[in-house]
């Protein structure tokens, strides 16, 4: 896979074979992949299969409802269809009395768009002294189960399209919430969270170049830095139009943790860092120490993690970090 092309010297990346280890601390129980637009994964899906998903990601957004929201609160919101299925549900609820002075925080334009459309009231951060709950749509999530450090760690922001995300209004949405719910689409076997990660970095262009070098420099051999353009896929600085948010302010790379030598899919581990399998609090505290680094879509912060269990009678899964707080 090329690497990202900097206006510095280039740096030659060498993919050194290395051990496979397993890494140290919490090993991950579960992990959860949400599929695209909550739509079946399979083109040939029949209307009964289609229906029986949708309806299962509808249960999953009630009962995020029926167990979080309340009366007067104020509710983070992230982007994503099964969030779309909360919003329509807290509206169904203000129509009907069911609830009341229940306000949507967004977490980017999108967001706020869609909570306008959905006829939920929309408030912005600066307007709350606290968010209640926030409520976020997973890339994927990993559970950990252990009773001594039970947690959750999740990515968020891989979608590009329509919009890029905010990836730094959602960190300080997610730092005032008083607490975090993820949503996934399915929760499935247990192996090791990793594939992709969005950080959002200074966006000036000599910044950009310096910042985007020094995470290259940090994962060499595990992770490449990919520039996010009006193109996905364009080449590692962005293509002919590299995204640049409207102010300025930032741009977005990519860490993307493939394995050159198995035809670019994820590492067997998970993600990497030095050589060796990695944790996702691992990789999130390395790529903060960057100068540069203004956000990033490693999420460790959540509450709970939910999704459509069919072997639940509720017909709703839900991991609940019972100690959080805990030393990690």
């Amino acid at each position: 896979m090329p690497t990202v092309a900097l206006s510095v010297p280039a740096i030659a990346r060498v993919h050194r074979p290395r051990p496979r280890t397993t890494a140290r601390g919490r090993a991950p129980t579960r992990v959860a992949r949400a599929s695209a637009a909550g739509a079946p994964d399979e083109a040939s899906a029949g209307a009964a299969a289609s229906s029986s998903e949708s309806d299962a990601l509808r249960k999953c957004a009630i009962a995020f409802v029926d167990r979080h929201v309340s009366s007067g609160d104020r509710v983070g919101i992230g982007a994503g269809p099964m969030v779309s299925l909360v919003l329509a549900e807290i509206h169904d609820r203000l129509a009907d009395s069911r609830l009341d002075d229940v306000q949507a925080v967004p977490t980017g334009t999108l967001t706020a768009k869609e909570a306008a459309v959905a006829g939920v009231p929309v408030t912005s951060l600066e307007n709350v002294p606290a968010v209640d709950v926030c409520v976020l749509q997973a890339d994927e999530a990993v559970t950990y189960r252990s009773e001594k450090s039970p947690g959750i760690a999740a990515i968020v922001g891989r979608e590009q399209r329509p919009v890029q995300p905010d990836l730094i209004l959602t960190r300080k949405v997610i730092r005032k919430s008083v607490k975090v719910v993820l949503l996934v689409s399915a929760l499935g076997d247990p192996v090791p969270l990793g594939g992709s990660v969005p950080v959002a970095i200074v966006g000036g262009q000599s910044e950009w170049e310096e910042c985007a070098e020094e995470l290259d420099d940090i994962f060499l051999g595990d992770a490449d830095v990919w520039r996010r353009g009006a193109e996905v896929e364009a080449n590692p600085r962005g293509g002919k139009a590299p995204y640049l948010s409207a102010d300025g302010v930032h741009t977005i790379v990519d860490l993307r943790f493939n394995d050159p030598l198995n035809d670019g899919e994820r590492w067997d581990d998970g993600f990497q860092l030095f050589g060796s399998a990695a944790t996702p609090y691992q990789i999130a505290a390395e790529v903060e120490t960057v100068d540069g680094v203004l956000a990033h879509g490693i999420v460790t912060q959540a509450d709970s993690v939910m999704w459509p269990d069919a072997s639940d009678a509720s017909g709703v899964g839900e991991f609940v970090v019972a100690n959080k707080g805990l030393s990690r």
